[in-house]
C-alpha cells in the first residue's frame, strides 16, 4: 500500500504545513495539516478494509488468427479499480479499464497466433474514493483459448481435386445406362448401345471419392510449425469439403479418419496444437506436407509444388467460414 500522486501532494502539504507553523509560530496551519493527515489516514483504512477483488472469467470462445472476441469477467469488491488483463502473446487488446467496484468488465480481444492461448493473470489497483491511496493486487484467474491456424482457398473450385489427389485414381466408376436428357454430355454417350435402342443412352458414374480416406501427413522443421499447420488446415478442410474422408498425422499426434463437424473440430484442435518434427507417416501419405526454410511445399504421387501456387490468396484467409 502507498500513496497516490495526489496522496503524495496531500501529505507534501500537510508536511509544509507543520514545519512552517513551528518555525513561524502560525498555529492555524496546524489546523490545516491535521485534516489532511486525518484523511489519508482514512483512505488508507477504507483500501485496507477493502482488500483483494475477486475475479471471475467468462469463457473465451476459440476462433482463428485475425478474428476479434469478447472477453467477459465480473470483479467483485469494493472501491475503485484499474483492472489490467494480461495476454499471451498469441492474444492483442486494449485491457486496462478503471471500475467502481464491483463491476462487470469486457475487453476485446484480437486473436495474432494460432495455438493455446491464455487471458490473465489479472492486475487490479484499488483506491479509495478520493485516490489518495492505493494498493495492487495479482489475481490468479485464468482463461485459455485455443486459437486454430489460418485456413486459405484453394485456386478454382476443382483445385482439391486437381491437386492433392492422385492422378491415376479412379474418382468414377460405371454404375447404369439411363436415357439421354437435355444438358448430359455427349461424351458420355453409350454409342453402340443407343444404335441399338435407336434411341440416346448414357452412362451414369457413381462417385466413389466418399468411400476413399486420404491421409495427410504434415512435417516441418523447427521454427515452421505455423506455416506447417495452415497449410494442413487448407488442405484437409478442402477433402473434408470434397466428401473424403481424413486422417492427419502430424509430428505430435494424430487424428483417425472421419466426417463431419466433429471431424471438422478434432482436425484443428490437432493442427492448432502441432509442432515441428517428423510424423514416420510419409510412406503411406497421400498428401505431404513439409514446412521448412525455402517454404512449404505440397507432395501427391511424387508431384511436388509449393504451397502458395495453389492457394487463391494469402493474404484473405477465410478461416471465419470454416465451420469449427
Amino acid at each position: 500500500m502507498r500513496p497516490t500522486r495526489r496522496g503524495f501532494a496531500v501529505l507534501a502539504v500537510a508536511v509544509a504545513g507543520l514545519l512552517i507553523s513551528a518555525r513561524f509560530g502560525q498555529p492555524g496551519l496546524t489546523a490545516v495539516a491535521g485534516p489532511l493527515f486525518a484523511g489519508v489516514f482514512a483512505a488508507a483504512v477504507q483500501v485496507r478494509w477493502s482488500g483483494a477483488p475477486t475475479v471471475e472469467l467468462g469463457h473465451l470462445r476459440r476462433g482463428f488468427p485475425g478474428e476479434t472476441k469478447p472477453v467477459e469477467f465480473h470483479v467483485d469488491g469494493s472501491g475503485i479499480a484499474t483492472v489490467t488483463a494480461r495476454l499471451s502473446e498469441g492474444l492483442d487488446g486494449k485491457t486496462t479499464v478503471t471500475k467502481s467496484l464491483p463491476a462487470a468488465v469486457t475487453y476485446r480481444v484480437t486473436y495474432t497466433a494460432r495455438g493455446e492461448q491464455r487471458v490473465g493473470p489479472i492486475e487490479a489497483t484499488v483506491t479509495d474514493a478520493l485516490g489518495l491511496i492505493k494498493e495492487s493486487y495479482t489475481i490468479e484467474s485464468k482463461a485459455d483459448v485455443l486459437v486454430y491456424p489460418p485456413v486459405y482457398r484453394l485456386g478454382g473450385t476443382d483445385a482439391f481435386a486437381r491437386t492433392f489427389t492422385s492422378e491415376n485414381e479412379d474418382r468414377q466408376s460405371f454404375d447404369r445406362l439411363r436415357e439421354y436428357v437435355s444438358g448430359d454430355s455427349l461424351r458420355n454417350v453409350h454409342w453402340k448401345s443407343s444404335a441399338k435402342r435407336e434411341d440416346l443412352l448414357v452412362k451414369e458414374f457413381t462417385d466413389n471419392r466418399s468411400d476413399r480416406t486420404l491421409l495427410v501427413a504434415a512435417e516441418a522443421q523447427r521454427g515452421h510449425a505455423d506455416e506447417m499447420a495452415a497449410a494442413a488446415a487448407t488442405i484437409t478442410m478442402a477433402a473434408l469439403e470434397s466428401g473424403l474422408a481424413v486422417e492427419l498425422a502430424v509430428p505430435n499426434g494424430a487424428v483417425e479418419q472421419g466426417y463431419g463437424d466433429t471431424h471438422r473440430t478434432r482436425l484443428l484442435e490437432l493442427l492448432a496444437r502441432a509442432d515441428a518434427g517428423q510424423t514416420g507417416r510419409t510412406d503411406d501419405a497421400d498428401v505431404i506436407v513439409t514446412a521448412n526454410g525455402d517454404g512449404v511445399t505440397v507432395s501427391v504421387d511424387g508431384r511436388r509444388q509449393s504451397f502458395a501456387a495453389v492457394t487463391a490468396s494469402r493474404d484473405n484467409p477465410i478461416s471465419g467460414e470454416v465451420n469449427g
